[in-house]
């Protein structure tokens, strides 16, 4: 399974957890647009996959950026002087206090870069964060469109944000974005070309996939393609149990 970044959370960060849930006020999940996570040009890298780069310090950005969405659920998308400590233990990072907060505010400084987030100082408080578009265009905050993308909110109610490490929640999000209005019978399966869309290597989407598996969230099989007198290749298809994350972390038995 994939190494992830947190340590065992605190009850002190289980209960900061749950009151960031509660401050937000939603009632369903976080929506994400679909040019989070891809570039149907194949020109640029999208924003998901950019933010992952980097080894640990991607998983931070990416649960940092996932967990502030989550809580800034209302026009002016904004969060008021939480300090970095304080996010450290939220999303258990070692050593809260000190290497956790620095972390964190690179973490932040980043965000900024690619505008993703807008940082404004306020003299002897912890830095406003305002979120942007998350296309990365830097424009105001933006999701709704024709489609999106939903993170269920059992992401962080029932601690998965703790349990999955930055390259599976980024390939949750990909699946999700596969699943479209496909059905368990029908599960969809991409080209490699489809695949090259989503920025990600074909490492990390092997250990994220073993990962998700692990967890039971994800279904893996062979299907043939092509007509009966065809030549006819044996490609991957993927089912994601995304309503599993609305649910503790138990045994699951797939359909068959």
């Amino acid at each position: 399974m994939s190494k992830s970044s947190t340590v065992e959370p605190t009850a002190e960060g289980r209960r900061l957890l749950r009151r960031l849930v509660e401050r937000s006020k939603r009632t369903g999940g976080v929506q994400l647009p679909p040019g989070f996570l891809r570039d149907d040009t194949l020109s640029a890298t999208p924003p998901l996959a950019h933010m992952l780069r980097g080894g640990q310090g991607g998983e931070v950005r990416l649960k940092l950026y996932l967990t502030m969405t989550m809580l800034a659920a209302r026009p002016p998308h904004d969060i008021k002087s939480i300090p970095a400590r304080t996010w450290a233990r939220v999303l258990a990072l070692p050593d809260p206090e000190v290497n956790g907060a620095r972390r964190i505010t690179d973490a932040l400084n980043w965000l900024q870069e690619a505008r993703l987030v807008r940082l404004d100082s306020r003299q002897g408080m912890p830095k406003d964060v305002t979120l942007l578009s998350p296309s990365g265009t830097g424009k105001a905050y933006s999701w709704r469109g024709s489609w999106y993308i939903s993170m269920p909110l059992g992401f962080w109610q029932n601690e998965w944000v703790y349990q999955l490490s930055g390259s599976a929640v980024g390939f949750l999000l990909v699946l999700r974005d596969m699943r479209s209005n496909k059905t368990e019978t029908d599960p969809p399966w991409l080209t490699m070309t489809q695949k090259q869309r989503y920025g990600f290597s074909e490492d990390t989407w092997t250990r994220a996939s073993k990962e998700l598996r692990d967890h039971s969230l994800l279904v893996v099989r062979r299907k043939p393609q092509g007509k009966e007198f065809d030549h006819r290749r044996l490609r991957n298809t993927y089912w994601i149990n995304i309503e599993r994350l609305d649910r503790a972390n138990e045994p699951f038995i797939p359909a068959a």
